[in-house]
This record gives structure tokens, C-alpha cells and sequence, in this order.
């Protein structure tokens, strides 16, 4: 019988292990994330899973890809509340990505949100430091934002550990 005991434990864990692995966020970014080709892939023996928004298969530290660690837009236009809701966060080297465009009927996770929006993260030069007006105007052009939104609202997370929110109503 202590023989059985011996043996269902590690069954048991090894199951636990492989069920938790499988269990995968549709939200996260398996790709590396850089702020030029998204088509550079982990070294020979590394995942993408493994590799640091750097591109890099070292861990580094969040942030350093684009200055924030979380960025997240949401816009209503004169006839679509929530019309463009996204959002790009990097934690502990991995990335997780969400777009929804109500107007193109376009809702995306993971890679595919994160390929929809990283030439607008790529063209993106802001700080704590930058006047709010420049964040927002920067962030309108660099996503194609059409700039007779009724209201947008942005929140930043930068990466030396300060957040702000930026926020701008046209009537």
C-alpha cells in the first residue's frame, strides 16, 4: 500500500504540471517583441515564450522596449461609445495585448492584437516629462485615431515606475 502512495504523488504532480501548462492566456504575446522586425525569432533551443520584450532571450528589465509598461486607449467617437478600446502590457518579460475596433467589427488577443498595433507602440516618444496634449497627439497619429473623436482616454505606466492618465473631450 506505502508503494501505491509512492507512486500517485508524482503522478499526480506531473499531471497537475502538464494541465497547467496547457492552460495558456489568450492574451499574451508569444512572440518576441521588439520595436523593429516582428519577424526575428528565439535562438535555437529558446521559445519565443522565453524571449524578453528586447528581443533578447535575457530577462531585462519592463519597460525598456517602448518607456511604459502598460499602455491603454480607449476612444468614443460622436457616434460609437468604446469605439476603440486597446491595451499593451509587459510584465516580468512577458507581454499581454488586447484591440477591439468596434467600427471594423475587429476584436484581437496575443500576437494578433500585438501585430496590430506595434508600428503605433513603435512610433510612440513619450515620458512622464512629455506635456499631456503631445501624449495625446502623438498617440492619435501614431494609431490612425481619426481626430474627431468625441473623447479619448489614456493610461500610461511608465517604466521608472510612475503612471499617469491623459484624457481630451472634443465636442
Amino acid at each position: 500500500m506505502a508503494n501505491n502512495k509512492k507512486l500517485v504523488f508524482p503522478a499526480l504532480i506531473m499531471s497537475a504540471t502538464l494541465f497547467l501548462a496547457a492552460c495558456g492566456d489568450d492574451e499574451e504575446v508569444t512572440q518576441p517583441v521588439t520595436d523593429d522586425a516582428p519577424e526575428e525569432t528565439a535562438p535555437e533551443g529558446e521559445s519565443a515564450e522565453d524571449a524578453s520584450p528586447s528581443g533578447d532571450t535575457a530577462v531585462t528589465s519592463d519597460g525598456q522596449t517602448y518607456g511604459f509598461t502598460d499602455l491603454s486607449v480607449e476612444v468614443d467617437m460622436p457616434d460609437q461609445d468604446d469605439a476603440l478600446d486597446f491595451s499593451y502590457e509587459e510584465e516580468r518579460g512577458q507581454v499581454e495585448a488586447e484591440y477591439e475596433n468596434k467600427i471594423d467589427g475587429v476584436d484581437l488577443t496575443g500576437d494578433e492584437a500585438f501585430n496590430e498595433m506595434e508600428q503605433g507602440l513603435s512610433q510612440l516618444n513619450i515620458s512622464p516629462d512629455t506635456p499631456d496634449d503631445e501624449v495625446i497627439s502623438q498617440v492619435v497619429e501614431a494609431f490612425g485615431i481619426d481626430p474627431g473623436f468625441k473623447k479619448i482616454e489614456i493610461e500610461v505606466d511608465y517604466a521608472g515606475g510612475s503612471d499617469k492618465n491623459y484624457e481630451q473631450t472634443n465636442q
